[in-house]
C-alpha cells in the first residue's frame, strides 16, 4: 500500500475559453457604454460568434453526419430498387 502524501493539492483552474470565462450579463471587453441603435442589434451576431468559439467541432460533426445520412439513403434506395 503506498503512503499518503503530505503535499497540498494544487487548485486546478477550468480550461475555459475566453468567450466562456464571460458571465451572463457581462460584456467580455472593458464595460463601455455602446450607443445602439434599436433597428440594428448586434446581440444575435455576437451570440452566434461566441458560439463558433466554443464549440468549433460541431460543424465538422454535422457535416460528417449529412455524409453519413446521404451514403445511408442512397444504399437503402438502391436495396429498394434492387429488391423490388
Amino acid at each position: 500500500m503506498s503512503k499518503k502524501s503530505r503535499r497540498r493539492r494544487q487548485t486546478t483552474r477550468p480550461r475555459l475559453s475566453p468567450a466562456q470565462m464571460v458571465q451572463p450579463g457581462e460584456q467580455a471587453e472593458s464595460p463601455k457604454p455602446v450607443a445602439v441603435s434599436p433597428a440594428v442589434s448586434r446581440a444575435p451576431a455576437r451570440a452566434l460568434r461566441d458560439l463558433r468559439e466554443e464549440y468549433p467541432y460541431v460543424a465538422a460533426d454535422l457535416k460528417r453526419i449529412a455524409v453519413i445520412a446521404a451514403v445511408m439513403l442512397v444504399v437503402l434506395i438502391g436495396l429498394a430498387l434492387l429488391l423490388v
